[in-house]
């Protein structure tokens, strides 16, 4: 079964992209405010309310069945958890280049899940693409390319976090489209809330917060646009596309970073950052171009009447 995205799903991917792009700068602006689990936790909690309260207001009522509820669990658990875990942690250690790079390896790791879950195919064209589109962020972090202690634990954070998002993407795009979007991403987000507040118990953060007005600032970006308006706008998008399509759309995240840092911090462009934004663009371009197919349209057809109905 061919598919090819909109432009409406075209923009809400680059939407996607930016919002996603703005998280990094705003973590490190808040990070010396507040440890960085509870950090984390806060955002993801005060994400999920927000959601929680909008599903209230549309006047919904949440029917889930246990094994619904328990797939929100895992989803909070790697999505939220494990994602936003990794983020907070590696974030310190790492520069928001470098560490942008490792959690745009999320694609690739869905990619490959993708096929044993929702039997998306992943063609030669589409690997190629995500390839390119990886090698050419990782150009775009080469000049932060320093290793050491603190810089090797924090990309294991990140890629542990660009991992867990992988299987959460995987899971989303197996459940999208089944159940009302504001609950289920609000419901996930307060779990993953919960899993990242007993982390920082666990670690023994302490639960001191400076509330200045960067951090406070930091926290509603990260938690209202940043979290709550694009995990609403992405898993919209997982119910009507195919996940290695609009994944493939991460890859401009860097990009928008630099430009981010270009014109809010002064930063300018060097030659080998230009090349790797060029890089980035042919991966898009090939993921994007390349026919879908999945490997049994009735199958992935099955599964959402099965979770429908449970």
């Amino acid at each position: 079964m061919n598919q090819s995205l909109s432009i409406r799903a075209v923009a809400g991917m680059v939407l996607v992209a930016f919002l996603w792009a703005i998280c990094f700068p705003f973590i490190v602006v808040g990070l010396p405010d507040a440890p960085p689990l509870l950090f984390a936790a806060l955002r993801a909690l005060l994400a999920g309310l927000c959601l929680i309260l909008l599903a209230f207001t549309k006047g919904g009522r949440p029917s889930y069945s246990l094994r619904q509820l328990l797939m929100l669990a895992v989803i909070g658990l790697s999505y939220t958890g494990m994602g936003l875990g990794g983020m907070f942690l590696g974030a310190g250690k790492l520069g928001p280049g470098l560490a942008t790079v490792l959690a745009n390896a999320q694609p690739l790791f869905a990619a490959v899940l993708s096929f044993f879950i929702v039997r998306e195919v992943v063609t030669g064209r589409v690997f190629v693409g995500l390839l390119i589109g990886f090698i050419g962020v990782v150009v775009l972090a080469m000049p932060e390319m320093e290793f050491g202690n603190a810089r090797f634990s924090g990309a294991v954070y990140v890629l542990g976090g660009a991992i867990g998002t992988a299987i959460g993407n995987v899971l989303l795009k197996y459940q999208a489209g089944s159940d009302d979007i504001y609950w289920s991403m609000g419901i996930q987000l307060v779990i993953g809330s919960v899993f990242l507040g007993i982390a920082s118990v666990s670690l023994g953060e302490g639960f001191e917060i400076d509330w200045t007005w960067s951090f406070t600032t930091a926290m509603f970006v990260l938690a209202i646009p940043a979290t709550a308006m694009m995990v609403v706008l992405w898993y919209a998008l997982l119910a009507s596309a195919p996940l290695n399509s609009l994944n493939s759309f991460t890859f401009l995240t860097p990009v928008f970073g630099l430009a981010i840092g270009m014109l809010l911090f002064g930063e300018t462009f060097t030659s080998l950052e230009m090349i790797g934004i060029g890089i980035t663009i042919v991966g898009l371009v090939i993921v994007v171009k390349a026919p879908r197919k999945t490997t049994s349209g009735s199958a992935v057809g099955e599964q959402a009447k099965v979770i429908r109905s449970s």
